[in-house]
Formats: C-alpha cells, sequence, structure tokens
C-alpha cells in the first residue's frame, strides 16, 4: 500500500479518539440541548481539525 493511505488511517484513528473524548467533554460541559447540535458537526464532520478547534474554544472560554 503506499504511504499516504497509511498516514489516512492513522489520522482517522486519531480523529475517533480525539472526538469521543471531545464530544464528552462537550456533553458534560453544556448537556443535551440544542446548543451542542452545531459543535457536534464540527468535531465529527472535521477529522483532527474539529476536535481541537473545540479544545482550543474551551480553554480560552475557561480563562474568561
Amino acid at each position: 500500500m503506499p504511504p499516504f493511505v497509511y498516514a489516512i488511517i492513522a489520522a482517522l484513528i486519531v480523529h475517533y479518539f480525539l472526538a469521543i473524548f471531545t464530544i464528552y467533554l462537550l456533553l458534560k460541559d453544556m448537556g443535551v440541548v440544542k446548543a451542542v447540535i452545531p459543535w457536534n458537526l464540527v468535531v465529527l464532520l472535521l477529522p483532527i481539525a474539529g476536535p481541537l478547534s473545540y479544545l482550543i474554544y474551551r480553554s480560552i472560554k475557561q480563562k474568561k
């Protein structure tokens, strides 16, 4: 198999665990409300960038 296939597989595996962790934190922070839906879509549909964007948003929000 070409090396880029291994890179894609590795990125998707990292995204899977990162997304589960991020959605757990999201539900813990906000509970089950309609405001969670856009964040869920961002976390699940943008590999690696989606979960990282919520984690950065969460860290900035907690500092205030």
